[in-house]
């Protein structure tokens, strides 16, 4: 047989079976809106005047084509269905009531679990369900599905099916033999994601706010509701949004006005969702954002820096609505020098800004926070975030050892690059006047690249008793030229050990040395001559005790 006429068949046969087992007949909202009393809902030639009585009960008007069909109160979650549209009073915002109007449709909302065959006298479970099988007909099956709480025996043709709560069970195939198979299947009620986002975190208080609130769906939501609020003083416009069919991600605008200066503003947002069985979920989502006194100042910086003076600004701002006189008081951070004090008096109008530049001198490499700036007026205050650069820049220190050998001093230098830049270093250590040069060399020039060393190594005439501090000069790829400096060194007969068990070698004078001598001779000969009299006594003793 040809392979396409037997897919053909195979496609008409069972895709209807199994199209009966995850759709269901259902009133699937087709719009849905807030309804302030006196305004109106429209979907095609139908529309819903309403008129809220109460928390629990509104006055709907149903029209169709201009003509009155029905006035009718209802109570929250109630539906009355005329003349082939459904109308839901899904609930009631102050003077707003919440309806939807729906239509009667196929919906796919049953995920199928899994497929078993299972044998009489055999028990399956699913979910907290027991299955067994009670008895077989020629078409038919009895089947005995129990949990905890209940024990039911039902009839099941081939390809019919039964609801359990969110688990629905299918008849597949009866095998008059003994042998049926199942299909389980799950009603999972679609899941929504929210969240809610603004453009920043901090606002002026004469700034508007915009706002989204992102809805996602991965299946499609029947009715999604949302009401934005806030316990602060404030304007939101709009407030109520409602949307039907909802699949993927959905975006709704809104806008804040009326920012109390100097707060933190809780936005929150309840979402709630109804699926094609009218259940109904509630999400909670919130985010805070600050407001700023005022009178505001910013501070900021790069976030990153090769540069030798680093620039750092100071944004003031007034939006308040007279003139203010203001002292602004920074703190050069640890780790900078600065070249002027950073104070300032100003004087700013009704939205006048200004901006104040500073600049500020790294002397290391690495991660930096600078301390709040502050702004004074009024007896009132406030301050700006802590901000924060990285700088990048090489780093040289030197390190510098010598020890006495025999009649020349070896010296070791070591040259470092802590930083994370290269440096073209240049090295001239200073020779003490006679003591001439005998091995090596006390300069240098190269590039040491960042965490990276170079060791130098030279000997001179004669045993120095103290060496100077050399000195470097190096340049960066930015041209930035800066000083290095080692450390000053007394010698010694050998270098000093990273092992702490080791020691270093005494260094003792010719007089010293004789009178040590001596001493340690006196007390060996005098511990010698105890310890022979100790023994000659004790002979002694025993020959007269014998």
């Amino acid at each position: 047989m040809n392979i396409k006429i037997v897919i053909c068949f195979i496609i008409i046969c069972f895709l209807p079976a199994a199209s009966a087992v995850t759709t269901d007949r259902v009133w699937a909202a087709k719009t849905s809106g807030y309804v302030k009393s006196n305004e109106s809902l429209v979907y095609e030639n139908y529309l819903i005047r309403a008129t809220a009585s109460d928390g629990s009960n509104s006055s709907l008007a149903i029209y169709k084509d201009q003509s009155l069909m029905a006035a009718d109160e209802f109570k929250v979650n109630e539906f009355k269905i005329y003349n082939g549209i459904g109308v839901t009073l899904l609930g009631i915002r102050g003077d707003y009531s919440w309806i939807a109007l729906s239509k009667l449709e196929d919906r796919d909302i049953w995920t199928p679990m899994e497929t078993t065959t299972l044998k009489w006298g055999d028990n399956y479970s699913i979910q907290n369900y027991s299955i067994s099988i009670d008895a077989l007909g020629t078409n038919t099956v009895n089947l005995t599905i129990s949990n905890k709480t209940m024990s039911e025996t039902g009839i099941f043709q081939k390809d019919g099916f039964k609801d359990f709560g969110n688990l629905r069970i299918a008849v597949r195939s009866i095998n008059r033999t003994g042998f049926v198979e199942l299909e389980s299947l799950a009603f999972k009620p679609p899941e929504v994601k929210a969240e809610i986002i603004t453009d920043k975190d901090e606002y002026y208080p004469d700034e508007t706010v915009g706002v989204i609130i992102n809805l996602t769906s991965d299946d499609t939501q029947n009715i999604a509701g949302i009401i934005l609020e806030s316990k602060d003083p404030i304007k939101i416009q709009p407030y109520m949004f409602s949307i039907s069919g909802i699949k993927g991600t959905k975006s709704f605008k809104s806008l804040i006005t009326r920012l109390p200066p100097n707060s933190t503003i809780k936005l929150t947002a309840q979402v709630e969702t109804r699926d094609f069985y009218n259940n109904a979920r509630l999400l909670t989502i919130s985010k805070d954002i600050q407001i700023t006194p005022n009178i505001s100042i910013a501070k900021r910086i790069p976030e990153e820096t090769d540069d030798e003076n680093v620039p750092v600004e100071l944004y003031v701002y007034n939006s308040g609505m007279d003139n203010k006189s203001i002292s602004i008081h920074d703190v050069i951070p640890s780790g900078f020098t600065a070249s002027e004090q950073l104070d300032w008096n100003i004087t700013l109008g009704y939205k006048e800004s200004t901006n104040l530049t500073y600049y500020i001198t790294p002397q290391k490499p690495g991660k930096y926070e600078l301390q709040p700036a502050i702004a004074r007026w009024d007896d009132q205050s406030s301050i700006s975030k802590k901000t924060g650069t990285t700088v990048h820049m090489p780093y040289i220190t030197m390190t510098k050892k010598a020890q006495n050998n025999g009649s020349l001093t070896d010296v070791v230098l070591v040259i470092s690059n802590s930083g994370d830049r290269p440096a073209m270093v240049t090295l001239s250590d200073k020779i003490p006047d006679a003591h001439p040069l005998v091995f090596g060399e006390p300069t240098w020039s190269g590039l040491i690249e960042g965490d990276d060393n170079v060791p130098i190594k030279y000997s001179l005439q004669g045993n120095i008793v103290s060496l100077p501090a050399a000195n470097a000069t190096y340049r960066d790829i930015r041209g930035t030229t800066r000083q290095a400096q080692s450390n000053n060194i007394g010698t010694k007969k050998a270098f000093s050990s990273d092992n702490p068990g080791e020691t270093s070698p005494i260094n003792a004078g010719r007089n010293e040395i004789i009178i040590f001598m001596v001493s340690s001779f006196l007390v060996i000969a005098a511990i010698i001559g105890s310890v022979a009299i100790a023994a000659y006594l004790i002979t002694k003793f025993k020959t007269r005790s014998g």
